[in-house]
């Protein structure tokens, strides 16, 4: 039997208020860091791995993960600086 759009609609309300609050999460992210210049981006960088790190919710494999998925987008320059930010960041303490 067909569905109407408002019984589909009703059926994925959640899923779109979701939608909308990570998309507010996100755009409040970028708000976040889109001023500062590459030395406070580093210094947030390594602060946050820091505390994932010890949350244990970073890692070496999740890193690796992440690398593997992003190198797609990248070029060759991209590639070799998160290639070096991985490094330390698996480096650090």
């Amino acid at each position: 039997m067909p569905r109407d759009f408002k019984s589909f609609a009703k059926e994925h309300e959640t899923t779109l208020n979701e939608n909308k609050d990570k998309t507010k999460e996100y755009e409040d992210i970028l708000n976040k860091y889109k001023n500062m210049n590459s030395s406070d981006l580093m210094s947030n960088l390594f602060s946050e791995a820091k505390r994932l790190k010890n949350e244990g919710k970073l890692d070496a494999n999740s890193l690796n993960q992440l690398q593997s998925t992003l190198s797609g987008f990248l070029n060759d320059e991209q590639q070799k600086m998160l290639s070096s930010l991985i490094s330390a960041i698996n480096e650090q303490n």
